[in-house]
């Protein structure tokens, strides 16, 4: 069974994605609501899945910094972008940096469950 890592410092946005992943029963699901926690987790669980929102903490982009560090560490792991920041550029940037895919918050549950069943 296929680890995933839901990393977003609202619990409520956790327990949302995490509902949504467990309709399909295919994933063990790990939660994280910073970057510190985040690492330790991706370091000690190796997840093959990280779903990340980008702004975890106050006026900064944590999730970027968690982004690099998780595709140093392991270049073959899916992340995959949940995140209310809209600008195109911020996207780009993602994609730039190892991200597979990005979605814009709210969520459509479409959207994730495609990501998730191409990456599988």
């Amino acid at each position: 069974m296929k680890k995933v890592l839901i990393v977003d410092n609202s619990s409520y946005m956790r327990m949302f994605v995490k509902k949504i992943i467990e309709r399909g029963g295919l994933y063990s699901i790990l939660e994280a609501s910073g970057k510190d926690e985040a690492m330790e987790l991706f370091k000690t669980q190796n997840p093959s899945i990280v779903i990340l929102d980008l702004n975890m903490g106050e006026n900064t982009m944590e999730g970027m910094e968690v982004l690099t560090d998780v595709i140093t560490i392991n270049p073959e792991t899916v992340v995959i972008i949940i995140s209310a920041v809209g600008d195109e550029n911020v996207k780009n940037e993602c994609i730039a940096l190892g991200a597979k895919c990005y979605i814009k918050k709210p969520i459509n549950t479409d959207s994730l469950l495609k990501a998730l069943e191409e990456y599988k």
